[in-house]
């Protein structure tokens, strides 16, 4: 039954033991992913593909679940009264997931390489966007900082799968030879190993009753309320066979994005409440989307 999710737990406890034994190399391999394993995957997935109006409405309605469960987040945080900090991290860590590292990792153990790009599109034009515009305004706010619009617009400029998104639309007027393509997919092929890896160097397992109910309440919304809320709403209104609306729950139903505690911890809000709604977030997610998976199956 766990099959499709043990190469990732492998993976997670391969980077722990690593970064106990040996060192914490976790920054190393991020900045690979970031710079080439994920434009390798953007320009693999996106150059055979089709974009048409089906495109901009999966990016509407996925922007549209981000933005709901940021006003259900802000809500929740509002009824238990927390401080303004406190709050501020509850809804950015409990907004934004990892739809990115851990979530094409799932994607392609669950549903094979060529859904992938489902869980590409919901990162790109969904989370990471969402993230790095309204996330850094909740931070600045919770933390009491002026928005600094310069800096937010070049980390959507300069990011390295954004410009190499529109590089691939751009060569999709072209051929391109076969040995380029072989070579994106082969660097694409890391995405998931160093991802988990990675992430698997920066568990921390210490302090993790820290904020206990404040973090069980968020992973709640974040990993179980969101996604049956999307799944009602999709038998609704939508076919819940249909491959897409899989992958897009299991997106939904993804763990905090790293991204996101980064940029939480960066702002001064609750460093320890972040960090510990991660990790707790990584390893409930090898049993909770599974649970996801084998319920839509």
């Amino acid at each position: 039954m766990l099959d499709p999710v043990l190469p990732i737990a492998l993976y997670l406890v391969f980077g722990y033991l690593f970064k106990v034994f040996v060192k914490d190399n976790s920054q190393a391999l991020v900045d690979f992913v970031i710079y080439f394993s994920l434009p390798a995957m953007v320009f693999v997935k996106i150059y055979p593909l089709t974009l048409d109006l089906s495109i901009l409405n999966l990016i509407c309605m996925f922007n549209t679940i981000i933005i709901a469960n940021l006003v259900l987040t802000y809500y929740v945080g509002k009824f238990f009264k927390f401080d303004k900090k406190t709050l501020a991290t509850f809804i950015v860590v409990g907004t934004f997931g990892n739809t990115s590292f851990i979530g094409f990792s799932y994607i392609d153990a669950f549903y094979g390489q060529d859904y992938v790009v489902y869980a590409l599109i919901y990162d790109l034009f969904g989370s990471f966007l969402l993230v790095v515009s309204v996330g850094t305004i909740i931070i600045n706010w919770g933390s009491g900082q002026i928005v600094n619009m310069k800096a937010m617009r070049k980390k959507v400029l300069f990011f390295p799968p954004i410009i190499m998104f529109f590089v691939t639309i751009f060569l999709k007027l072209f051929p391109i030879p076969n040995f380029v393509m072989n070579t994106a997919e082969a660097i694409g092929a890391t995405l998931v190993p160093l991802a988990m890896i990675a992430i698997g160097m920066k568990l921390e397992l210490k302090s993790i009753f820290y904020k206990f109910k404040e973090t069980t309440l968020l992973l709640s919304i974040k990993m179980f309320v969101m996604p049956v809320i999307v799944m009602i709403f999709f038998s609704i209104f939508y076919n819940l066979d249909d491959t897409w609306s899989k992958t897009t729950i299991l997106e939904v139903a993804m763990p905090p994005m790293t991204t996101a505690v980064i940029l939480a911890i960066q702002g001064g809000l609750d460093e320890r409440l972040a960090i510990n709604s991660l990790v707790l977030g990584v390893l409930i997610s090898l049993l909770s989307v599974t649970g996801f998976y084998y319920y839509l199956s």
